[in-house]
């Protein structure tokens, strides 16, 4: 694949990709600052907290700590949550690998489970290194923007928001459309069957544990049945 508008096409190929998320993403965002003003944190650094941390689960969670536990609790839960993104920079460390030093620095800030889950399945399709990081930024800064702006809208007008929207709907939504692509093997299906039953089997778990245990096996089951494919 020549270089020759190679960045603007693969750029908008991830602007693409993560639309149908982006939907998701602006309620998502909604949610998170609706909570922000309901919170005794100063509406500026709840918004900033979308550029900073830039993952929504554990902003929420933040939230709800930070003035009932101790910091370390808060941003200890923060972390936990956040292991998953372990996983998806094993996953990305092959492609990026072979991406300039300034990219692996500054493109890894957009990490988040819509912009690697959409570049994990781009990469399998796609082995030119300059279409993969051109790509992982349209689809990663797209999927940011609508998180900010419905971070910013939720701040602006939260107050006014009416409880019968349920724009809770958000959570499940988004990460049914993320899950549905990659469930295109036996592997990926019992990964994620895996992983769903343990996840809510160890709801009651503290600290968002029982979402590291959910991906761990998940990974385990589908690394397990892509073993035994091989081997036979």
């Amino acid at each position: 694949m020549t270089a020759d508008g190679v960045p603007s096409r693969a750029a908008r190929a991830g602007v693409r990709a993560a639309a149908p998320l982006m939907v998701a993403a602006f309620p998502f965002g909604l949610v998170y600052g609706v909570a922000v003003t309901q919170s005794p944190i100063n509406s500026w650094l709840g918004f900033a907290a979308s550029f900073v941390i830039l993952a929504g689960a554990a902003q929420l969670s933040l939230l709800e700590l930070m003035f009932d536990a101790p910091w370390t609790v808060a941003v200890g839960t923060a972390l936990v949550i956040n292991l998953r993104f372990v996983l998806y920079s094993a996953a990305l460390t092959p492609s990026f690998s072979e991406f300039p030093a300034q990219w692996r620095l500054t493109l890894p800030y957009l990490m988040t489970d819509q912009a690697a889950s959409i570049s994990i399945l781009e990469y399998e399709r796609v082995d030119d290194p300059l279409w993969r990081r051109w790509f992982y930024l349209g689809g990663g800064l797209s999927f940011a923007a609508a998180w900010w702006m419905g971070s910013a809208t939720g701040i602006a007008f939260g107050g006014t928001i009416p409880g019968s929207w349920q724009i809770q709907f958000a959570f499940p939504l988004m990460f049914i459309a993320l899950l549905m692509p990659t469930l295109r093997s036996r592997p990926a299906l019992l990964a994620a069957l895996a992983g769903a039953a343990v996840t809510v089997a160890s709801k009651d778990l503290p600290n968002g544990l029982n979402i590291c245990l959910g991906a761990i096996a998940g990974v385990a089951a589908g690394s397990a049945v892509a073993t035994g494919k091989e081997a036979a």
